[in-house]
């Protein structure tokens, strides 16, 4: 798009560009910069306007009415745009286009009655016009505004069956010719056109199966997706959200990281799971690795990652998340008035991101603590009798020795076991602890 900014200066190309970038913007959740790019598309709108009324051409009026109005839907701004788009179908009340963009505009207020009226409005006009591609174009629109409901199941199918059929071979042809896998929400051009189309109707229609619990035909739509474009961050997403798998879901936040949707997504798949922390590095990762931190009651990574990308909401949302994980309160037996306490899991995780206040840290190292753990294999050779144990876990809660240590008695590895020790910190993501007792659970 922004290879397209500069080298094609027509109103159409500058103007798609710009909806294009805000389009992807807003869907990184990056509002900010999203709606600097529509700023800009209703500017170049705006001078359309102009310089065709004073050229008297009122078609490409009624055209640029009508694109101000729609950036100006993206901006929020429902007045305006109402009023824009009401002058536009005034001049060009015949043009299914006109028309068609009403409805977008209208969907993006949140005014979907509106929305579908004017859709229908759109393929009315359309189907006795003999552009198929244009007519599937509006009826893909009609579709968008109907909801989760029969019609628009039926609607969205014959429109992949249609750009499916012999009809549209020959531009099939051409766009394996180039090797083209481009999608936009504002194309130029018949063969982006027609990708953009079948591609984001495939995508609508597996959502509608999905909602329905038709999964294997969603399935089968979202791998069409992949299978023309393997990145498609919300063919991706579907794939997570119907596996629940860590790989699945670590494909798609390297897809998109700043999906709010994606994130919500995986971390109800953590309220359950508990998969290996992952280390850093791809900003996926970085943001899953976040997120499963965040899960365990430290928010420190979430309020580090909003800081590199201060502009992102979805980074805003995790942080707001994490600061308030960091005010947790603190474990009653912190208060110094006991000696001996059975800690929680939730309450040793939140350790691993609270910060000690002095009387706090005379507790803690007051304190002696006992709770169920399972310990992990030893490389070392214990003595006979014996059994050595240098890193467990605790619930959900890692924690490990200074060193390996030695217990008396035969323990076996992944068992539930009684440990009482005392903490000594906190490294990395576990619990540094000092073992005065190992027992087998009662």
């Amino acid at each position: 798009m922004n290879r397209q900014l500069a080298n094609s200066h027509d109103f159409l190309s500058q103007l798609s560009a710009h909806l294009n970038l805000g389009d992807l913007r807003l869907a990184r959740n990056e509002t900010a910069v999203a709606r600097a790019e529509y700023a800009k598309a209703f500017e170049l709108a705006s001078k359309q306007r102009l310089d065709s009324r004073h050229a008297s051409n009122l078609t490409q009026y009624a055209t640029a009415t009508a694109y101000a109005g729609l950036a100006k839907a993206k901006l929020g701004d429902a007045a305006q745009a109402f009023a824009l788009l009401d002058e536009a179908t005034r001049y060009a009340s015949d043009d299914a286009k006109t028309w068609n963009l009403f409805s977008s505009a209208m969907a993006a207020l949140g005014r979907d009655a509106k929305a579908t009226s004017a859709a229908r409005n759109a393929v009315a006009i359309a189907e006795k016009q003999p552009d198929r591609l244009d007519l599937d174009i509006y009826r893909y629109t009609l579709a968008t505004t109907l909801g989760d409901d029969a019609e628009a199941e039926r609607l969205m199918a014959s429109v992949i069956a249609d750009l499916e059929s012999d009809a549209f071979g020959g531009i099939r042809l051409a766009i394996e010719r180039k090797e083209s896998f481009r999608s936009y929400q504002s194309p130029q051009g018949d063969e982006v056109t027609y990708l953009s189309l079948l591609h984001n109707a495939r995508l609508r229609l597996g959502a509608l199966y999905e909602n329905h619990g038709d999964i294997d035909n969603a399935r089968a739509l979202y791998r069409a997706v992949l299978k023309d474009r393997s990145d498609d961050a919300l063919a991706l997403a579907a794939f997570a959200r119907l596996s629940r798998s860590e790989a699945d879901f670590a494909v798609a936040f390297d897809a998109n990281p700043f999906s709010l949707d994606l994130i919500s997504t995986y971390q109800r798949y953590l309220e359950t799971n508990h998969p290996q922390l992952p280390e850093f590095g791809q900003l996926g990762a970085n943001v899953r690795r976040a997120l499963q931190m965040l899960a365990r009651g430290d928010g420190r990574e979430a309020i580090a990652l909003a800081k590199t990308f201060p502009g992102n909401d979805a980074m805003a949302a995790i942080a707001a998340q994490g600061e308030q994980a960091m005010k947790t309160p603190a474990a009653s037996w912190l208060r110094g008035d006991v000696d001996h306490a059975t800690p929680t899991p939730a309450e040793l995780r939140a350790l691993l991101a609270h910060e000690l206040t002095p009387d706090e840290r005379r507790a803690l190292d007051r304190v002696t603590l006992s709770a169920i753990a399972s310990f992990e294999a030893s490389t070392a050779t214990a003595p006979q009798g014996q059994t050595i144990f240098e890193k467990g876990t605790i619930g959900d809660v890692k924690i490990r020795f200074s060193e390996p240590v030695a217990f008396a008695g035969t323990f076996a590895p992944d068992t539930p076991l009684r440990l009482t020790f005392r903490i000594i910190g906190a490294a990395n993501d576990a619990l540094l602890v000092e073992p005065l007792k190992l027992e087998a659970a009662r």
